[in-house]
């Protein structure tokens, strides 16, 4: 009996001795390397590859998704403008992960040649806790092919009407009823009926 008495209290001890757990925040994703391979032209817009991110600490963190850049890195830099990320903040529970989507739109007046950047989540807003790492990212390596200007305006004005066109038939739907009623109010139209006498007068007649 004393032998156990003596087995729970140095576990108690240990215990005490151990204190609570150590409350974590953090992140990573999970795609280390996205490459286009096909060149992406200008004025066109085009969606990445999903990726996962995750939150591998124990607190709730919120995020938001991010661009940067290598270091001395010899690659153009694409700018954070020409992506759009969905979600682009978001908050996660301990070992919880959710996907993320990119879409890349390169302007008319893009220069031609090769970019890099690295995207992905960062802690927007830590715990009580400590971090496990500050962000996590996926180096994206694309090429933007040449373009004549005049070519690259019209793929990008013709890709805004066809996203726009609800909103361009609206106006031009208003315009139309304006000119009905001009027309209307500028001519009277008469109309005289002929009377159809009955077969059995023509007859007669």
């Amino acid at each position: 009996m004393r032998r156990i008495c003596l087995t729970l209290l140095a576990a108690a001890g240990l215990a005490a001795l151990a204190g609570p757990a150590i409350a974590t925040t953090g992140v990573s994703i999970d795609v280390t390397r996205i490459e286009v391979t096909e060149q992406l032209a200008p004025g066109g817009e085009y969606r990445l590859p999903t990726f996962g991110a995750r939150n591998p600490g124990t607190d709730p963190t919120s995020y938001t998704i991010v661009v940067s850049y290598v270091d001395e890195q010899q690659a153009q830099q694409p700018p954070a403008a020409w992506f759009t990320f969905s979600p682009a903040t978001f908050t996660l529970a301990g070992g919880q992960s959710r996907p993320v989507t990119t879409s890349l739109e390169v302007p008319p007046d893009a220069a031609a040649g090769d970019y890099t950047a690295l995207i992905g989540p960062r802690i927007a807003t830590a715990g009580s806790g400590a971090q496990v790492g500050a962000g996590a990212a996926a180096r994206l390596s694309f090429t933007v092919a040449e373009c004549e200007s005049l070519e690259c305006w019209l793929r990008w004005i013709g890709r805004w009407i066809s996203e726009h066109l609800y909103w361009l038939l609206i106006p031009v739907a208003l315009l139309a009823l304006v000119v009905m009623r001009i027309v209307r109010r500028r001519y009277a139209f008469s109309i005289q009926r002929r009377s159809i006498r009955p077969a059995e007068d023509l007859k007669r007649g």
